[in-house]
């Protein structure tokens, strides 16, 4: 049974602090996934300018995962207005297994991306990544951590009740020992390689440049956009992990890390919108369209214009 520990804060303040945190990220939160879907259609459907499989995978993925979580907050937000769960034990052990579930497969989709630009740019290893074996690799993987935690759930020594009748609080990750391990594993080992890759990724890349005797600009943009995206990946992960280190928490720490560990819905669709340039492009292009259309004009002729000046450069590494 989930055992919450209230006595150690005010639990009415921290729960109308929360649902207001939950409420204000909830709108950019399914704007910006919502637009990475959209950029995402628009890259494929574009008539010169296309996306890989494998990447459309990736994001397609995280997106969805982001997605779905970001449709359960609605029932997070009702509980901590109401200050207790009202919605009965099923609903809350379907929440909190969907919850589970799509985080433990956001973050692995997106270190599938790294890991897949990394074996591209530094193995040499295109073709693998390219490959069906390895599309069918990314599509599944993910899912695996998540589906084994849920197995777990049907072993009578295994389970693990996040619903509290007493206090009537339903927690993810309180009191659950797989959840803790997990999150560990991500801070400990998972996180630290990503970001080998991408400093990995930038070393091959300078070094390449050096060779050649190229221009050294695109590599300084290179840089400063995988600074960008290790600083966001950090302050992404490593509050909410942090939490993880406490064998039990009380309701007011789970309640912060609750909210931290959802930070990731709105920090990966901006990773990967730093990462791919097709991606990105596609998006800006989006953007100008609307413009256009408030300014008046062919929407046609300026999506055709804004087409051939965004693609008129190459991109330093080959993401897309």
């Amino acid at each position: 049974m989930n055992v919450t520990l209230p006595q150690s804060c005010a639990v009415t303040t921290y729960l109308n602090l929360c649902s207001s945190s939950k409420v204000l990220l909830l709108v950019p939160g399914f704007t910006l996934n919502i637009f990475l879907l959209v950029s995402l259609l628009s890259s494929l459907l574009a008539p010169r300018v296309k996306i890989r499989s494998n990447v459309a995978v990736f994001i397609l993925g995280i997106s969805s995962c982001n997605l779905l979580s970001l449709c359960l907050w609605p029932l997070i937000i009702h509980w901590r207005m109401r200050g207790r769960w009202l919605l009965g034990p099923r609903l809350c052990e379907a929440m909190v297994s969907v919850k589970q579930m799509s985080s433990l497969a956001s973050f692995h989709y997106a270190s599938f991306v790294t890991f897949s630009v990394y074996l591209t740019v530094v193995c040499g290893c295109g073709r693998l990544v390219d490959s069906r074996l390895f599309l069918a690799l990314e599509v599944l993987f993910p899912l695996l951590p998540g589906g084994l935690k849920e197995l777990g759930q049907w072993f009578p020594w295994s389970r693990v009740h996040h619903l509290d009748p007493v206090e009537d609080s339903c927690f993810s990750f309180l009191n659950d020992p797989s959840m803790r391990t997990f999150a560990l594993v991500k801070t400990a080992a998972l996180l630290p390689l990503n970001l080998y890759f991408y400093a990995h990724v930038l070393h091959t890349v300078v070094q390449s440049a050096k060779a050649s005797n190229r221009s050294q600009r695109g590599t300084v943009t290179l840089a400063r956009m995988f600074s960008l995206i290790s600083l966001i990946t950090f302050c992404a992960h490593i509050p909410g992990a942090a939490f993880s280190l406490m064998d039990r928490p009380s309701v007011c720490q789970e309640m912060v890390r609750d909210v931290l560990l959802d930070l990731p819905l709105i920090s990966s669709p901006v990773i990967l919108f730093c990462m791919n340039k097709e991606l990105r492009n596609q998006g800006l292009l989006i953007l100008r369209c609307k413009v256009g259309m408030y300014e008046g004009g062919d929407p046609s002729v300026k999506w055709s214009q804004s087409l051939r000046s965004l693609t008129n450069g190459e991109s330093v590494v080959k993401t897309q």
